[in-house]
């Protein structure tokens, strides 16, 4: 038992030793692997798919909360003051298809015009890639189309109350 305790001790020791001389646990001749990055598994500030955006914000402080479906299922969310969205869950492929299908055919959001914003605003944002169109209301006597409104509401009831941003 004590040769095991001194064994398990020095192992201990040496291992920072290992890790500051930049050695590490791999063998010397062995090459570190290579990490790479697609655009699949983004977050929605480097995802080029599909992306729609719907938020709401202003008032006295000015700050919004944004929240960020992409095509493939990911949702997200982030406030003005964080500095990245935050991961909040995954969506179905039907639920997906069909949050698209709403606001690319019935929305029309890829070529809508309406930029109203009020001193409370709240919008619905589509992108991909670089190409991007943003509809906005809140302006104190404009008429939202019934379409954005109830898009808006029925992207937001497909969020948890417990998952939304506070």
């Amino acid at each position: 038992m004590k040769r095991f305790v001194l064994t398990m001790l020095s192992m201990f020791l040496s291992l920072p030793f290992l890790l500051i001389n930049g050695q590490g646990i791999r063998a010397t001749g062995d090459k570190m692997p290579v990490v790479s990055q697609t655009a699949t598994t983004g977050t929605p500030t480097t995802y080029t798919g599909r992306q729609v955006m719907v938020g709401s914000g202003g008032g006295f402080t000015g700050f919004s909360t944004t929240y960020c479906l992409l095509d493939n299922g990911k949702l997200f969310g982030r406030r003005s003051r964080d500095t990245t969205f935050t991961f909040i869950g995954r969506q179905t492929t039907a639920n997906t298809k069909r949050v698209f299908s709403i606001a690319e055919e019935t929305c029309k959001i890829k070529t809508a015009r309406f930029d109203n914003p009020g001193n409370t605003y709240t919008f619905i944002r589509w992108k991909k890639g670089r190409k991007e169109n943003k509809v906005s209301w809140g302006a104190a006597g404009v008429t939202v189309p019934a379409s954005y409104k109830k898009f808006y509401n029925s992207f937001m009831a497909m969020i948890p109350v417990v998952s939304r941003m506070k």
